[in-house]
Parts: C-alpha cells; sequence; structure tokens
C-alpha cells in the first residue's frame, strides 16, 4: 500500500483540518507525505503526528473497504489527481472514484434547477445529447436537469461523469433517483466520483459542497435553468475561481424564459455577465470573479461558439 495515500488520508480526518488548509500547505504535504514524522512537525496548527496516527486505523478501514468495492482513491499529491479541479480554492484533499477515469480529461458540467419545467427538461436533454458526442456531461445525478441531461429513452448517455454527495457505495449513501442514475452510469463507461468516504451517507448540506467538484472538474460550465436563489448558484461560484467560460441558455424569444422565475438566474446572468454572476452568488468583489467569459447560448451555432472556447483555453 501506499503510505501517502494512508498518512494524507488521516490528515484529512482530522478534525478542523480543511480542505483549504491542504492545498495551501500543499508543497509541504507533497514533499513529506511519505515520512510521518516530518508531516506532523511542519504543518503547524492541530496537525500533529498523534493527530495524524490517531486516524490510521480509520483511514486503513477506508482503504480496505475501496479496494473491496473497486474504489480508486486519488490523494491531491498524486500525478492522477485532476489539475483543473486543484484551480478551486479547496480542492478535496482525496477523490474517490469508481468507473471510467478518463472521463476526468473532457469534463462539461451541464447544470439547473431540481425543480425544473418542461421546457428546461426539454433544452437540457437537446444540450446534453449535443456535448456528450465529444464530451463527459458531469452533473449531481439529481432530479431536475441533471436527469433530463443525461437521460436519453430511460437510457443513460455514455461517458456521465456524475458527482455524488455521498459515498460511492450509493446502494447505502444516495437518494432514489441518484441510486437509479449511478448505477445506469457505470453501466454505460461513465464515472462516478466523490469526496467523501464509500459509506458516508447524503446529507442536507454535502449536495451544495459537492458542486464545487463539479465546478472544478470541468472545462466549461453550461447552466440550462436556474432562479436567481437556486442551488446552481453554489456550482457557479466555485467555477467563478477559476478562468474559464460560462455558457447560459438564453431562450429570449420564449415568454416563459422572460417572465419565470424559473430563468431569472439566466437573465440575470445574460444580461450582466461578471456582475450578475457577483449578484447571485454574494460575492463582494466583482475583481475576484475570473470567469474569462459568459457565453450566450440561443441556437445550435452558438453551442459551436462555446466548444471552441472550450478548446481554445485547454
Amino acid at each position: 500500500m501506499n503510505n501517502s495515500i494512508k498518512h494524507i488520508l488521516a490528515l484529512s480526518l482530522i478534525k478542523g483540518v480543511g480542505d483549504a488548509f491542504i492545498k495551501k500547505k500543499l508543497n509541504e504535504i507533497e514533499l513529506y507525505s511519505n515520512d510521518i514524522n516530518l508531516l506532523g512537525n511542519m504543518l503547524g496548527g492541530k496537525v500533529t503526528i498523534n493527530a495524524i496516527t490517531d486516524n490510521f486505523p480509520k483511514a486503513l478501514s477506508i482503504i480496505e473497504e475501496c479496494t473491496e468495492n473497486n474504489i480508486i482513491i486519488i490523494p491531491i499529491t498524486s500525478s492522477q489527481y485532476p489539475f483543473l479541479l486543484k484551480e478551486i480554492k479547496n480542492p478535496p484533499a482525496v477523490l474517490y472514484l469508481k468507473g471510467n477515469i478518463d472521463n476526468l480529461e473532457r469534463c462539461v458540467a451541464v447544470i439547473g434547477s431540481r425543480k425544473s419545467d418542461s421546457l428546461g427538461n426539454t433544452i437540457a436533454s437537446k444540450i446534453g445529447d449535443y456535448f456528450s458526442k465529444k464530451w463527459s456531461i458531469c452533473n449531481g445525478l439529481v432530479d431536475g436537469i441533471d436527469k433530463n441531461t443525461i437521460l436519453n429513452n430511460e437510457c443513460v448517455l455514455s461517458n456521465v461523469t456524475g458527482v455524488l454527495s455521498g459515498g460511492l457505495n450509493f446502494d447505502k449513501t444516495s437518494s432514489k433517483v441518484t441510486k437509479e442514475l449511478a448505477a445506469k452510469v457505470l453501466e454505460n463507461n461513465g464515472l462516478l466520483v466523490s469526496e467523501n468516504p464509500p459509506n458516508k451517507r447524503e446529507d442536507q448540506f454535502s449536495g451544495s459542497k459537492a458542486s464545487r467538484i463539479q465546478a472544478g472538474l470541468s472545462k466549461g460550465i453550461i447552466l440550462i435553468q436556474s432562479s436567481t436563489k437556486g442551488g446552481s448558484k453554489y456550482t457557479i461560484k466555485a467555477f467563478s475561481e477559476t478562468s474559464r467560460v460560462l455558457g447560459v441558455i438564453n431562450f429570449k424569444s420564449n415568454e416563459s424564459f422572460l417572465n419565470d422565475e424559473l430563468f431569472s438566474g439566466n437573465r440575470l446572468l445574460v444580461s450582466k455577465g461578471n456582475e450578475g454572476i457577483a449578484t447571485m452568488c454574494e460575492i463582494k468583489k466583482i475583481k475576484n470573479i475570473k470567469v474569462k467569459e459568459v457565453i450566450s447560448l440561443m441556437r445550435k451555432e452558438d453551442y459551436i461558439v462555446f466548444e471552441a472556447a472550450l478548446n481554445n483555453d485547454f
């Protein structure tokens, strides 16, 4: 077993040691991850040799559970860790993956309301069909826009990347919709990703927290349908820390788009760009928003423009 995995997993389990701290100390952690004495002495704060070694039994139990269930553990120090994800301020110290890890190289997140309407669902289906031909559609495998983006006649599109808010033993940890979608994702060359140990159940906070992983993994995001107060703001806020492109559905010829609350977030972002992101995500300083461009998606030609922007950035 790689001692680095055990050490970083044990480090991440220390109460009060968050992902942002681990990113801040990443250079030291990369140097000392195989030496428990140096790791415990050099990081400071709540990190001590005893604090790390006290978590060894739990870390070993998690590693054993992952081995039994074909779950891959990738610590932030690994060369396999997605470099895009490191750009957000608090990337997970440890990622758990199951399925086709090649999908990590080509993720585009498609996001929107869990309480979507028929118009939003129709748009989501068209976007999913178009972008899934070349990209891995990344979403949270929940009801609404997420579900409608990746389903085609009750079959999940190929090469989907699902970010779960619970552990990857999803039969024990996830809601009914997520369980059903996750199983289909694995059956069709997809990938499941989580920051949580295999048996940790999702809760009322884990969904908004997991949204930053979607943002970090993805070369671009497409917002299908959201109110200004919808949960999509958590993904967009994390995404605003990266210099990438945001696509926003703009169906300005449609009365529902122009008037319904469900599209109020779209209207705000289309009309005000980064200023709209600041308002929607409650970001105090616009200068902190690094989004390279907000691209309005009104027709298929705009999909091509958005895709070109993705390819030009990487």
